[in-house]
């Protein structure tokens, strides 16, 4: 399986912002797009919809602000049963 390399981006963009994230927004769920960091929300749902309305139905990063990273796993794309991409 590959990752799109924009999600990529992010994801290392979110990793570089961390520590800071961490001192206000701990249990938050953030969303990011483009190396952006377009808000802060209390579930990955409400992020989600959010990214949606914005953006469409693309690429989106939402991740939960937290100490430890802890792997996600979603098995019907991993099977290939969905497809997260446009």
């Amino acid at each position: 399986m590959t990752i799109d390399p924009a999600l990529e981006r992010d994801y290392e963009y979110f990793q570089s912002i961390m520590a800071d994230l961490l001192k206000e927004h701990a249990g938050k769920f953030v969303l990011i797009r483009n190396q952006t960091l377009v808000g802060f929300y209390d579930t990955d749902e409400a992020a989600y919809k959010e990214g949606v309305e914005r953006f469409g139905n693309v690429p989106l990063l939402i991740a939960k602000v937290e100490r430890e990273e802890r792997a996600v796993r979603i098995p019907s794309l991993q099977l290939g049963l969905i497809n997260a991409s446009p």
